[in-house]
């Protein structure tokens, strides 16, 4: 796998880029997104998001809060980077 990277998604009507970087923590791979909308209207945003299991073969992805101050975002933007980052690392 690659360890760091750029995805680009959509949400809704709005487009974003990323850098992405990944690393392992306790067996698991973790990838801290910095994203932004496009063309860079805002300062960039972080969030940490990882690759979990539901009921039957389907990827979910949830994002990993890291401290009081993170933003719970909506299921749906943490789903649209997670497909994203699978069709870069395939």
């Amino acid at each position: 796998m690659k360890e760091q990277f750029i995805i680009r998604f959509r949400d809704s009507k709005f487009r974003y880029q990323a850098e992405v970087r990944e690393f392992n923590m306790d067996e698991k791979m973790i990838y801290d997104v910095s994203y932004s909308l496009v063309p860079y209207v805002h300062p960039a945003r972080r969030v940490q998001v990882y690759s979990g299991s539901g009921h039957g073969p389907e990827v979910y992805w949830r994002q990993r809060i890291t401290s009081k101050e993170d933003e719970l975002l909506p299921q749906e933007f943490i789903e649209a980077i997670g497909y994203a980052i699978e069709q870069t690392q395939h």
